[in-house]
């Protein structure tokens, strides 16, 4: 009997321990995207490079989402989506640079 009763234990445990635990979800934004670091004149100055922006995109952006084509949004709209965007996508100062290059310079006029 108590083998029974430590078995039915530890299959409870096993059981707890292997279910997939939740994720948190943000319902609201208590802090505004932070603005690209060309203002700040003591860091160095990052020349856009859409090329390294298409990759970038393709790579960080096609993994969460199907990819937008370019011209798919206007320069300004492209401001709005990346303003929200690379941050949540966790893109470096730099790869945000480039991926905001290679989208407006093919964006729709």
């Amino acid at each position: 009997m108590k083998k029974l009763i430590l078995l039915l234990i530890v299959t409870a445990i096993i059981i707890i321990a292997c279910n997939k635990k939740a994720v948190p979800v943000i319902t609201e934004r208590r802090t505004q995207p932070t603005k690209s670091i060309t203002s700040d004149p003591s860091l160095p100055t990052i020349i856009p490079d859409t090329s390294i922006g298409k990759i970038v995109f393709i790579n960080r952006c096609g993994k969460c989402h199907a990819l937008p084509e370019p011209n798919q949004f206007t320069s300004k709209r492209w401001n709005g989506i990346l303003s929200y965007m690379i941050p949540r996508a966790r893109l470096t100062d730099e790869q945000g640079i480039h991926v905001t290059a290679y989208l407006k310079a093919n964006a729709a006029p």
